[in-house]
């Protein structure tokens, strides 16, 4: 299995500020309705939000920088702010996600690696834990992974070739 992304979700107003500050910000919705929209971070995106804002330092285990993290909590004064990031591949790998809400940080980055996921419950994953932050509410029978369409995109390409373009 891959499933490789990297992504800040929430509404759709709150992520805007993002393209507020780069034109290369683009949002989605994973499925028609959907409340929460997210916005891939590819490394354009990432280099030049980081050309605009600084880099400061990288954080370990996780694809974001303590600018990135500043600029997100700033940008959670508009509405709940998560990120997540998956980087999986023929069974090992790892996924990470944080959560911000009314300019701080509510839920620290958190890291599991497959292997430290064996065994626990996966309303205890990372990803999880953030999108309930987020009020995604696990269907019955599924996680809010799942509930939230992340396991039918692998990545952050499938996500702007299939995802629901939010224009403006």
């Amino acid at each position: 299995m891959v499933h490789n992304v990297y992504l800040f979700v929430g509404h759709p107003e709150v992520l805007r500020r993002y393209g507020e500050l780069s034109p290369l910000a683009r949002l989605y919705r994973l499925t028609p309705g959907a409340e929460l929209a997210v916005m891939p971070v590819d490394d354009a995106l990432h280099d030049d939000v980081h050309r605009r804002i600084g880099t400061g330092e990288w954080l370990e285990n996780l694809r974001l920088t303590t600018m990135d993290m500043a600029y997100a909590a700033e940008t959670s004064r508009r509405g709940a702010l998560a990120y997540i990031e998956t980087d999986y591949f023929g069974g090992s790998g790892l996924q990470a996600a944080a959560l911000w809400g009314g300019g701080a940080l509510a839920i620290r980055p958190l890291t599991m690696t497959q292997e430290q996921s064996a065994g626990r419950p996966r309303a205890t994953w990372p990803i999880n834990a953030v999108l309930r932050g987020l009020g995604v509410e696990a269907a019955p029978g599924f996680d809010a992974f799942d509930t939230f369409s992340l396991g039918r995109y692998r990545s952050n390409d499938e996500i702007r070739e299939r995802g629901l373009p939010i224009r403006g």
